[in-house]
């Protein structure tokens, strides 16, 4: 069986100790374990005009009998310095304010609370001063997750799942006023496209057990999730996958 996971930093297990804990890996060795034969590779889509294609390129590529598109919001209700940089000095200026961004972001969890403290309000001041936007409009997003689920129906002999993103706490959430709002907004959009294609949905946030319980699941960056997060989301995603098997 071959799986195929389009997602994003937090569907990979990259910010995690071992990768090989991330939900990909795990569904591997749980079918593994039932005696189903299965490669679960990941691929990064990056919501947008051209991602649709990108979803075509991969069905023809890997040949999956599984897809599991693991839907996130970030680009719109995340709002960066970086974005208003590239759109006031131009690419190179937002490159390097993305950079500088999201070094201090992988960073702020290991500082001690004082430096994390002036960070904070450094970031802020920033916000303030510079101003910040999202890098996709709301129906841009919508838009280019409907194209990706409309090329995921016309692939022949394919199960597909999508997943609903877990949403953002800590300082994420305080940066970003009306985050959570927005973040179900947009996930209620996703789920209907999902149901009128008759594909799988399965809600992350709902299986760490929705707003306020799934806290304890993060990361300190307020975005990515622990190990005990993939290992939920790989058992709930268990018996949608043995049904294709």
């Amino acid at each position: 069986m071959k799986i195929l996971v389009l997602g994003h930093s937090d569907s990979d297990g990259s910010r995690l100790a071992n990768p090989r804990d991330g939900f990909p890996s795990l569904l591997q060795r749980m079918l593994a374990e039932r005696g189903i034969q299965a490669d679960a590779v990941h691929r990064y889509l990056y919501p947008g005009p051209t991602a649709a294609a990108f979803v075509a390129k991969q069905l023809e590529r890997e040949h999956p009998d599984v897809v599991v598109l693991a839907t996130t919001t970030h680009s719109v209700v995340v709002e960066l310095v970086s974005n208003r940089v590239r759109e006031r000095w131009g690419e190179r200026a937002g490159r390097l304010a993305e950079r500088a961004e999201r070094a201090v972001a992988r960073r702020a969890d290991r500082l001690p609370p004082r430096a994390t403290a002036v960070a904070t309000r450094l970031r802020r001041a920033g916000r303030r001063l510079v101003g910040t936007r999202p890098a996709l409009t709301e129906q841009g997003l919508i838009q280019s997750y409907e194209d990706c689920m409309m090329a995921l129906a016309q692939a022949e002999n394919v199960h597909t799942i999508i997943g609903g993103g877990i949403g953002y706490i800590g300082e994420i959430q305080r940066l970003n006023p009306g985050i959570d709002a927005r973040q179900a907004k947009l996930q209620a959009k996703f789920r209907a496209a999902a149901q009128a294609h008759h594909f799988d949905w399965l809600s992350h946030e709902a299986v760490l057990g929705g707003p306020g319980t799934k806290d304890k699941y993060y990361q300190p960056d307020g975005i990515h999730t622990d190990e005990r997060s993939h290992r939920l989301f790989a058992e709930a995603l268990l018996p949608l996958v043995l049904a294709r098997a």
